[in-house]
């Protein structure tokens, strides 16, 4: 065997049994004592919440302090805060390992030689105790303060309470050439104490025992400690987020109590690393990656797995489609940007090489009739960065139209015309609205209305290049109107009477009014004609607005020599269409005082001043029976003569 191969093996013998004489003599045997127990590889209980318990836990073999040591714990104090006692301390001593005592000694009270550094969680007054719980460094089991060789200061650097059932991180220190010890709660420096132990306290004996004691008294609470194993790394990356094809750092910063023997990585892609640095790692595929760190220590204690979630966002695609593209128009942009993993945060547009926005949907509007480029890119949640997208567009003109209508009247046809003003374009789609609901894709619509009023005309055209057309409006006026040439009437033979017109509807200004036939009339034109006639006439009434709108009605004139009331002697009220009603027929009256009806009783049954109403043979909803019923009439006629008559007439069933 060549010398340099058995050098190569000696070192590894040698690297070996150094591996063995650590785990066997420095980290794997621990004795305990009292109420502590094991309850996993590396973590101990020392007291119960029970009354008056001691517990403590040694390591079995002996340091030496002529060499520094820097060692991590996991303590929790309990759960119980304003009654929860006492406390734990982390002891130096050379005596032996059985060693502890209950209550407010923790285990530590006389114990000498001894340096021990205590979390005190409950107030003595007796030992000069503060309020909050305090930490300490102090020496040969004495407790009581005012000789310490540092403190009492609050425990936590962010609370006054320790016993907040949350585990918590002690580290202690021992430089061994400045003779300093230190401590550190939650990474915080606490306190710290220049002296010479070996020389000044142990007799210069540099070798001892370390170890834990907590004890309770008439107050408990659960203590606990753990020789500290936890897995703790960084990535370096801003909210643990990055782009895919970039590399990730990954860099171990755990806690332990002393040297940590292996490491393991699982990067959740399938891959693993057992270094302490694994080399930059690059994930090929986007996606929510939970990376797990383990990490075993010199005494073979695996811990806990610390997980930690590493996304790697998709790169971007930058997209977006262009509609509208028209003179006088909003550009219609829809963006279109996706990303597999990790959404779309940020835009950015540029229109002809000018950035304009950092919206997703931002409004370009009143562009220059020619060629445009649009470009975008986009960012990710994950600052990943789209290519660029680009596209070119061509502002195209729009339509311009005008309408051509005039006024008109309801229910009659009414012509409209678009005219094409622009000479650019080729309109493909006419799109009138009337006001009233309806529509029309002719260029040139007929349209009647069925109701009158202000109506506000529409006009929208398409051309072939898709470009819309602004909105253009008209006004137009739709008349109706309606005449009522009067009720039908009797008047006397040769005696003048006046005609009545009357009108309504929508329209401006006044509607001429012309009556036919003129016989007998004074005019044909006007309200009010005065008639003569001598035998029975109708005339029609004829109105017209200035718009040229027309309205139409009649009225029946009976002619007769002598004035009169006739009333039938009988009628059948049975609802056959036929001589239902009494109701008298005027001669020559123009007006009607009362016509009213009594029964055998001299019960008014009925009673109206309206020549046009008569007596349907019910009272109070009830029809009458048959029998006979007196009526009387009060009238005066044309000549203003007052008739005043009486008579009966029979209900027949």
């Amino acid at each position: 065997m060549s010398r340099a191969k058995m050098k190569t093996l000696l070192n590894y013998f040698f690297s070996f049994l150094f591996f063995v004489f650590i785990s066997t003599h420095l980290f794997s045997q621990y004795i305990l004592n009292g109420s502590a127990k094991q309850v996993s590889c590396n973590c101990y209980i020392l007291t119960t919440e029970q009354q008056y318990e001691s517990g403590s836990v040694w390591n079995s073999h002996k340091i030496d302090l002529k060499n520094s040591f820097d060692f991590h714990f996991n303590v929790f104090l309990g759960c119980i805060d304003s009654t929860g006692a006492d406390g734990i301390v982390f002891i130096l001593q050379p005596i032996s390992t059985s060693i502890g005592t209950i209550g407010e000694g923790m285990g530590f009270q006389g114990v000498s030689p001894s340096a021990g550094i205590s979390l005190d969680t409950w107030q003595n007054p007796g030992r000069n105790d503060p309020w909050y719980d305090h930490i300490s460094i102090q020496l040969n089991g004495q407790i009581t303060h005012g000789n310490d060789l540092a403190g009492p200061v609050p425990a936590s650097a962010t609370s006054y309470n320790i016993k907040d059932c949350k585990w918590h991180v002690l580290r202690i220190t021992w430089d061994a050439s400045t003779k300093t010890l230190a401590t550190y709660f939650d990474g915080i420096f606490r306190l710290q104490a220049q002296y010479d132990l070996v020389a000044r306290v142990f007799n210069n004996n540099p070798m001892v025992y370390w170890g834990f004691s907590g004890g309770t008294g008439s107050r408990y609470n659960l203590q606990q400690f753990c020789t500290s194993l936890n897995p703790v790394f960084a990535t370096g990356l801003a909210d643990s987020s990055t782009c895919v094809g970039n590399p990730v750092t990954f860099s171990d910063r755990s806690e332990s109590f002393t040297t940590i023997q292996s490491f393991y990585w699982d990067f959740s892609d399938g891959t693993t690393s057992t270094l302490q640095y694994p080399p930059p790692h690059i994930y090929a595929l986007p996606g929510a990656y939970v990376v797990k760190h383990v990490i075993t220590g010199m005494d073979g204690c695996i811990s806990d797995t610390m997980k930690k979630i590493i996304d790697i966002g998709a790169k971007p695609i930058a997209d977006f489609s262009i509609s509208n593209a028209c003179t006088n128009k909003t550009l219609g942009l829809t963006d279109q940007s996706s990303s597999v993993f990790g959404s779309v945060s940020k835009w950015s547009w540029l229109l002809d090489g000018v950035s304009l926005s950092t919206v997703q949907q931002p409004t370009f509007s009143n562009l220059s009739l020619g060629t445009h480029e649009l470009k975008l890119a986009v960012n990710s949640i994950y600052s990943c960065i789209s290519d660029t997208a680009a596209k070119t567009f061509l502002i195209n003109p729009i339509p311009v139209v005008s309408i051509e209508a005039n006024n008109g009247c309801w229910k009659q046809p009414i012509n409209f015309s678009g005219q094409q003003i622009d000479n650019t374009t080729t309109i493909t789609q006419w799109t009138w609205q009337f006001d009233d609901g309806q529509l029309s894709h002719e260029q040139d619509p007929v349209h009647i209305y069925s109701q009158s009023g202000t109506k506000i005309i529409h006009l929208t055209v398409v051309a072939n290049d898709g470009c819309i057309s602004n909105d253009t409006t008209a006004q137009v006026d739709i008349e109706d109107i309606f005449v009522d040439a009067g009720k039908d009437t009797s008047v006397q033979s040769k005696i003048p009477f006046m005609l009545g017109a009357s009108w309504g509807g929508h329209f401006n200004g006044l509607p001429n009014l012309t009556w036919s036939p003129s016989t007998g009339l004074n005019t044909i034109y006007g309200f009010n004609p005065i008639s003569i006639l001598q035998n029975d006439q109708v005339y029609y009434l004829t109105g017209t607005t200035d718009g040229g709108c027309v309205a139409k009605d009649s009225v029946k004139i009976r002619v007769f020599n002598f004035p009169g009331v006739l009333v039938p002697t009988a009628f059948t009220p049975n609802h056959d269409g036929l001589n239902d009603i009494l109701r008298p027929r005027y001669n020559g009256i123009k007006h009607l005082d009362y016509f009213a009806v009594y029964n055998r009783w001299g019960q008014l049954v009925f009673k109206t001043s309206d020549m046009d109403k008569g007596w349907d043979g019910y009272l109070n909803d009830q029809p009458q029976s048959t029998e006979t019923f007196v009526w009387i009439i009060s009238a005066e006629d044309f000549s203003g003569k007052g008739y005043q008559v009486r008579g009966t007439a029979t209900i027949i069933k």
